[in-house]
């Protein structure tokens, strides 16, 4: 077994900002209501594709749409790992291993932006009695989680990692033992989410102690009722303690793989924007919809209104666009969006005051004035490689025009998400 005790971590230095050239929106006029589909969710997406991997048979996901990059890292790394996924057009086909059917890979599990591929991934490959490498884009290089690999070194692994501005790649050498553990959820609930889904491949219970303030408590919700699907008989009520338990993983047969109802505050935006009415031509039930409440709620917006962002904040930088060109409000309990692909309270508030709106940010949110129009930017909008920032920006631009950085950021959730607003 090799030592990694003996690895020093590495330092990167500071350097430039990512290249990457700028794309033009152009100012449009419009005036018909439009027809806007959703991408499937990469959440629903990435889960089931992990747990299909772990059982022991052919199951096939269905869904509508183009999955995003992210759901294509995760397929690529299922594959280094022995996994064989046949990809057809709304169709892909998960042949399982079984829970002990992983395999060393030959080169570096490139996990992309995708932070959720990272975390459930690291614990999956920390199970292997191999060193296996992650890394992934300069932007998930950033988003180190010091309670993921306390996880892996507390039941027993080795984990190797940078320092200072980059802490990817990560090496991680197994195998895992049962044993007990804390996680910090403070931050993120993805470390409960990664540990439970490697949980089929373990030889025993494991003790979870809960830290801090659960946040996007729904995503945790998500992983253990998928797992519950398959046979889990794990729970989550979000006491201080819970006990984990292995299972075997029996998939349905058919996943249909719902919509991504986040993605509906972009329509939202974009309507609003331009004064007209967008339908959701297939929008997910309530139950397979993350953040729902907090979208019908915009139906009736007669003042300011605030918006607690705990479970949801991915919602951000649209909802904070969308309170901006309409009530105004205040979106609060959203201080983990910090750790995003951006620090996403400092940079929705940097994003909108190019378009000339203002907004404050708060220790756990921002607060916007109402009513106001945004103007024509005067250089490229910096959107910093994050997805939910471009797509804020390029529905904006849409109506006054605007050259933004990181020109296919929008590809990581919706690959389709350009033509719909051009």
């Amino acid at each position: 077994m090799v030592d990694l005790g003996k690895w020093k971590p590495w330092k990167s230095k500071a350097g430039d900002k990512g290249k990457g050239g700028s794309v033009t929106i152009s100012s449009s006029i419009v005036t018909n209501p439009i027809e806007w589909p959703l991408a499937p969710s990469k959440s629903h997406m990435i889960r089931w594709l992990l747990l299909a991997a772990q059982g022991e048979k052919e199951v096939t996901l269905k869904f509508a749409g183009k999955p995003g990059e992210d759901v294509i890292s995760m397929a690529r790394c299922l594959e280094q790992l022995n996994v064989k996924i046949d990809i057809k057009d709304e169709e892909w086909v998960v042949h399982g291993v079984g829970p002990n059917g992983f395999k060393r890979p030959i080169s570096v599990l490139n996990c992309g932006n995708s932070g959720t591929t990272l975390r459930l991934l690291t614990i999956a490959a920390a199970r292997l009695n191999h060193p296996v490498m992650l890394d992934g884009d300069r932007t998930l290089r950033k988003r180190h989680s010091e309670t993921l690999l306390s996880i892996i070194e507390y039941l027993g692994a080795n984990v190797s990692h940078g320092t200072d501005l980059e802490s990817l790649p990560y090496l991680v050498h197994g195998p895992l033992e049962p044993g007990e553990v804390t996680i910090d959820i403070n931050r993120s609930s993805q470390p409960l989410s990664a540990l439970l889904l490697s949980m089929p491949a373990l030889n025993g219970q494991i003790r979870v102690n809960l830290s801090g303030k659960g946040v996007s408590r729904r995503h945790a919700q998500l992983s253990f009722e998928l797992a519950r699907i398959t046979g889990s008989t794990n729970e989550i009520d979000w006491r201080p303690h819970i006990k984990l338990k292995p299972w075997r993983v029996e998939c349905p047969d058919v996943v249909k793989i719902p919509s991504d109802r986040s993605l509906e505050s972009f329509a939202i935006l974009y309507g609003i924007v331009h004064n007209v009415e967008t339908n959701i031509v297939n929008k997910p039930s309530n139950e397979d919809s993350l953040g729902a409440e907090i979208l019908e709620s915009l139906q009736s917006r007669d003042g300011p209104i605030e918006i607690d962002l705990r479970d949801a904040n991915d919602l951000l930088p649209p909802l904070a666009a969308i309170l901006a060109l309409s009530s105004g409000g205040t979106i609060i309990g959203a201080s983990h969006a910090r750790h995003k692909e951006s620090n996403r309270i400092e940079k929705t508030v940097e994003l909108l005051s190019n378009f000339g709106i203002k907004s404050n940010p708060t220790e756990d949110g921002v607060s916007v004035l109402g009513n106001q129009t945004p103007i024509h930017p005067k250089g490229v909008v910096e959107t910093y490689a994050d997805h939910r920032l471009w797509m804020t920006a390029a529905c904006i631009g849409s109506k006054v025009g605007a050259s933004l950085s990181h020109p296919n950021s929008y590809e990581v959730s919706d690959p389709d998400f350009l033509s719909r607003i051009l």
